[in-house]
């Protein structure tokens, strides 16, 4: 396989939005950037596992876990996990990658902060390149291109390619605006996030990976006529009542989160719901060895 066409595919498998920088963003100035105390509160937090959640994760990957889970029980979408990751950059940018991994970045979440409804958007719009298997389509759709043109570099084959991008992210536009509008965030959030996106260099003209963004805009104030927002939150409103919160994991780092799905996240608590007469004990954990504070040096003690 060519350097130029595994270029191609590894720039095909992370394209999720746009991925334009955005300089001047300092990191020490971004401490909690989303969204007020009253907001968080709006989001509903009466469940244990939601309390838990709040006291242990940082605010803004608190949010994302809320929104995830939210979006997933409201759409039917939690028979898999969903990981976030928060990338610390200054890009106005969010993406989909690997298997149902979403990458967002600080920029972003700043110029979002306050609006969680634009935010859950985003979130829903890459949501549906996972459910839609836009990933995997591309970089099957590329392979089979590739064989055909031989040239990597040819232009038919580069604007088919462009085009096919062009489609998956309408698709993902409308898609994530039913995924975050059924899960009961206000559906002009859409809107509100791509006019943000819309101030962007090259964005109000068709690229090689999207459409003109106000083409985007015109496209979901059709859809809002269409599929109000209204009937889409009966759907949501009955699959989260009938459903209980998913639990979280932190992967690695306090950047790392996995969203369980519906099934939990232990294969122990699987494995024992399976074969009652057969369960697997966890692990016992060892016991923390006493320290005799006599046997510690002075140099040791602060």
């Amino acid at each position: 396989m060519s350097h130029l066409f595994q270029n191609t595919l590894a720039l095909l498998t992370t394209l999720g939005a746009l991925a334009l920088p955005l300089t001047g963003f300092p990191s020490s100035a971004r401490a909690e950037l989303l969204p007020r105390p009253s907001e968080i509160e709006a989001l509903g937090d009466d469940e244990s596992v939601y309390s838990e959640a709040r006291e242990e994760l940082p605010e803004n990957l608190y949010v994302l876990y809320r929104i995830v889970e939210r979006i997933a029980r409201a759409n039917n979408l939690d028979r898999h996990p969903w990981r976030v990751v928060m990338a610390d950059d200054s890009l106005i940018n969010a993406y989909a990658t690997e298997v149902n991994l979403i990458i967002v970045h600080y920029g972003l979440l700043d110029q979002m902060a306050g609006d969680v409804s634009a935010l859950a958007c985003v979130v829903g719009h890459e949501m549906a390149h996972h459910t839609e298997r836009h990933i995997a389509i591309r970089t099957s759709r590329s392979a089979d291109w590739q064989e055909e043109y031989k040239r990597p570099d040819d232009r038919e084959l580069q604007e088919r390619l462009a085009e096919l991008s062009r489609t998956h992210e309408s698709d993902a536009d409308a898609i994530g605006y039913t995924y975050s509008a059924t899960a009961g965030f206000d559906a002009t959030g859409c809107l509100r996030g791509l006019e943000i996106l819309s101030r962007l260099p090259g964005t109000l003209r068709d690229s090689s990976t999207h459409p003109a963004v106000p083409h985007r805009i015109e496209a979901i104030e059709m859809l809002m006529i269409e599929q109000p927002a209204d009937r889409l939150q009966d759907t949501g409103r009955s699959n989260l009542e009938n459903s209980d919160p998913l639990t979280y994991e932190m992967i690695e780092d306090q950047n790392w989160l996995r969203i369980n799905s519906e099934r939990g996240g232990s294969f122990v608590e699987d494995w024992n719901a399976i074969f009652p007469d057969a369960t697997i004990a966890p692990k016992p954990e060892e016991p923390e060895a006493e320290v005799d504070i006599d046997d510690v040096s002075e140099s040791e003690v602060d």
